[in-house]
């Protein structure tokens, strides 16, 4: 089913999308000291704005700041916060050591992060469940509040096993005057909370990954949902991710191809669900536009650069969801196609 909009309208949501995004492209500067007498390690800083446009969220702002090496152990501690014109508030802080692109390509015996995550939107949607439920303009509050915790082993440089433990909360609320979709028989309504223990089993030859250049990534999850601490809710997630990063023409084309698989078994809320819809799934839907167990799930970006650090990217995204793995996966995707312009910003402080 076609959502109810014209067809200009619809062309523009899925075709338009400017995103300023900065490359961490990071320079160390050393301390007052020879390198060896510090084992080598260079403390460094770097603070961005973030500015982007989103259909759902409207115009971003805000801004990222991380430091790295500050304890001479490769540790980053990095820092984001954002806010957007339709009532979106994010914010998060991860501790790692490695730090996650320090570590990217080398063989190690242990990491850990820890992250921090509290994201509200006072416009989030519903539409129910199924691939072919229908647009509405319900909009109601949602507010999400995240602590994980990872441990990660790197049997070689490729070959990375991470084990992770995580908690949320989620409020949902007003939902019932502004959605008559919601009741309380949609699994999330209200306030929730869920633990997880995951797994995560990744064969990554990705050269970077922040902007990667070159390389896949082959990635299957696992997020088993217990009934501790207070939790509500008792199911398992599995997910399979593909990822292809292949140079064209020169460093600066890049060829980037995605295939994602999911499955759920038991009853999850309907936000960590199946979703197909917003910027990371089909970016030309709106967010949590189709709901269900299950997902498949492609993608292909050709990344370039127009001028100095403007870049811009052309992508296709398709797919859809289903109550069950069946060959009905493979029929009646939902799919878009569009454009962006990226700006990729390097900024350098140096430490005296």
């Amino acid at each position: 089913m076609v959502d109810k909009m014209s067809p200009i309208k619809k062309l523009l949501l899925q075709s338009f999308s400017l995103i300023i995004t900065p490359m961490l492209s990071l320079s160390y500067v050393e301390l007052n000291q020879h390198p060896q007498e510090s084992g080598g390690n260079r403390l460094s800083y770097n603070v961005f704005p973030i500015i982007m446009y989103d259909s759902d969220i409207g115009f971003g702002f805000g801004g990222k700041g991380i430091v790295k090496n500050l304890c001479q152990k490769n540790e980053s501690f990095d820092l984001i916060l954002f806010a957007s014109t339709k009532g979106e508030q994010w914010y998060v802080f991860t501790f790692s050591i490695p730090d996650f692109e320090i570590r990217q390509g080398k063989k190690y015996d242990l990491a850990f992060d820890v992250i921090f995550e509290f994201d509200k939107y006072l416009k989030s949607n519903f539409f129910g469940f199924g691939n072919n439920s229908k647009d509405n303009e319900w909009q109601f509050p949602l507010e999400f509040a995240r602590i994980e915790a990872n441990l990660g082993h790197a049997f070689t440089r490729t070959i990375i096993y991470e084990i992770k433990t995580s908690y949320n909360h989620t409020s949902v609320y007003g939902y019932k005057m502004a959605n008559p979709l919601m009741s309380p028989q949609i699994p999330g309504e209200g306030e929730k909370q869920t633990f997880y223990l995951s797994s995560d089993l990744r064969w990554d030859t990705r050269d970077s990954q922040i902007h990667p250049k070159g390389g896949f990534n082959f990635a299957f999850r696992t997020d088993f949902a217990l009934k501790w601490f207070g939790a509500d809710y008792r199911y398992s997630r599995y997910r399979l991710e593909i990822n292809q990063y292949h140079q064209l023409f020169s460093p600066s084309h890049i060829l980037a191809a995605r295939i994602w698989g999911q499955h759920i078994d038991g009853v999850a809320p309907y936000y960590e669900q199946s979703i197909i819809g917003g910027s990371d799934t089909a970016r030309g839907y709106k967010a949590h536009r189709f709901i269900d167990n299950d997902m498949l799930l492609a993608s292909l970006e050709y990344r370039f650069k127009i001028y100095k650090n403007i870049g811009s990217v052309l992508f296709i995204d398709g797919g859809r969801v289903s109550s069950n793995l069946t060959k009905e996966i493979l029929t009646d995707w939902k799919t878009n196609w569009g454009w962006g312009l990226r700006y990729y910003l390097t900024v350098l402080l140096k430490i005296s």
